[in-house]
């Protein structure tokens, strides 16, 4: 169960860090460990950063943790296909049950608003669109169609713990280097997974859904490699996946940026609501 492999690879974490911290401060009198605390402090990250780097597993775990109490930031979504959904906004996590994402989307050349809370979707536009849905600004798409459907994976693949803790889990990891990221030094980590053993971790998911999931992503492949930039304070930067049919070349990229300070994301007023059928106009 998900629940479990996240308790557990955050004791994990929890372990490791507090045995860095032990290790680091050993030694001395009372005062000279206050005098030097700020010296202390520094080399027991670099020590716990370093000693987490060495071990892709325990690195993602301690993600994980750091990811799971941020609970929200801000996002930028980028595809090569230009009819998937690339954008920036705001995405929260903190109910793996109800991820939420509010982006301003680049879809077919058309710029539209997304806005997924848990398994409901909703795409809108601006005071321009309304014109063509008599004033509303937003319709709602059902999850049970393709197009809700791909939003559904959209939010769970934006759920950072929930990528971290599977990886840490059962994907096959490695260590690809030190590279930088937006000016920012970050350790790359690589997890290949099984398409089906990725979407079984999703376990807020109903079983229907996690199957239009998976159905989706197998559409990439049935084998993932998922890449992950940590930065020294083992916060995710960057995300990146892609399947074994399609290649690197088609690669979807997330980059988490002020973390814990993501807008507020809530489900679009009813009185706003355009009807269904007038979907199609918001990509006229």
């Amino acid at each position: 169960m998900r629940a479990v492999r996240l308790a557990a690879t955050v004791a994990t974490a929890a372990v490791l860090l507090a045995g860095a911290t032990a290790c680091g401060s050993k030694g001395g009198d009372t005062k000279s460990a206050a005098d030097s605390k700020g010296a202390t402090d520094g080399k027991d990250a670099a020590a716990a950063a370093a000693g987490l780097a060495a071990d892709p597993k325990a690195a993602l775990a301690a993600s994980a943790l750091v990811m799971q109490k941020a609970g929200n930031g801000k996002v930028a979504l980028t595809s090569p296909d230009p009819s998937s959904p690339s954008g920036s906004g705001s995405a929260d996590w903190k109910d793996p049950g109800k991820v939420s994402v509010d982006v301003s989307s680049d879809m077919d050349g058309k710029k539209l608003r997304i806005r997924a809370i848990g398994a409901d979707t909703y795409i809108g536009g601006d005071d321009t669109t309304a014109t063509a849905l008599q004033g509303k600004h937003w319709v709602k798409v059902p999850a049970s169609e393709e197009m809700g459907s791909a939003f559904v994976v959209m939010g769970q693949m934006v759920n950072p713990v929930s990528q971290l803790t599977i990886a840490a889990a059962s994907g096959k990891l490695s260590k690809v280097g030190q590279e930088a990221v937006d000016g920012v030094q970050t350790t790359h980590l690589r997890a290949v997974e099984d398409t089906a053993t990725l979407v079984a971790g999703m376990t807020s998911l109903t079983a229907e859904q996690r199957q239009a999931v998976q159905k989706t992503l197998e559409e990439d492949g049935k084998t993932l490699t998922i890449d992950f930039w940590l930065n020294d304070k083992q916060e995710l930067v960057k995300y990146q996946e892609y399947g074994d049919t399609n290649g690197a070349s088609k690669a979807v990229t997330v980059k988490y940026s002020d973390l814990g300070k993501g807008d507020k994301i809530e489900a679009p007023a009813a009185g706003d609501l355009g009807s269904q059928a007038d979907l199609l106009k918001l990509f006229g």
